[in-house]
């Protein structure tokens, strides 16, 4: 969705990489094929909103950098990863949105509520797809939690400079 992404970028967010196919025996073949992955994605970025020199610098794992039958391979291509300046991020915090196909908003705060309890800094999982439509009509409600609950919303060029 090359369009849709150029207008998120025009629109002043981060756009970073969590890789291009999402097939995690593909992905995690080996730490140079999580590499290629970071480099496929952020090419289509880079053409998506015309900016030849882009590179977010920023990848996370699909399913996470820590645990599961990769853990090993995730671990080398984090090392791999750093040595050619791209750093990782994870999320501390989710909706639920993945846990179950019977969502609600109050089923999503709920859970928003339980995983951000006592952290200074949260990143939230949520997801997009057509099947996750709850996910953005609980969005006002969780930003309004949030910023009752003291928190701040930034975006990584904020924070990764």
């Amino acid at each position: 969705m090359p369009d849709t992404v150029k207008r998120i970028y025009q629109e002043g967010h981060y756009i970073a990489s969590h890789g291009y196919s999402h097939i995690y025996e593909q992905i995690y073949a080996s730490p140079e094929a999580v590499l290629n992955e970071y480099n496929q994605c952020n090419d289509a970025i880079k053409n998506a909103i015309g900016v030849p020199e882009y590179n977010s610098h920023l990848f996370r794992f699909p399913g996470g950098l820590t645990g599961g039958k990769y853990a090993e391979i995730k671990s080398q291509a984090k090392d791999l990863l750093e040595q050619n300046e791209v750093l990782h991020v994870d999320w501390n915090a989710l909706t639920g949105d993945a846990e179950t196909n019977d969502l609600s908003i109050e089923f999503e705060l709920s859970r928003l509520q339980q995983t951000t309890e006592n952290k200074n800094s949260v990143i939230i999982l949520m997801h997009d797809s057509p099947n996750k439509a709850v996910t953005a009509d609980a969005l006002p409600q969780i930003i309004s939690y949030l910023r009752e609950q003291g928190y701040e919303f930034k975006n990584f060029y904020e924070i990764i400079k």
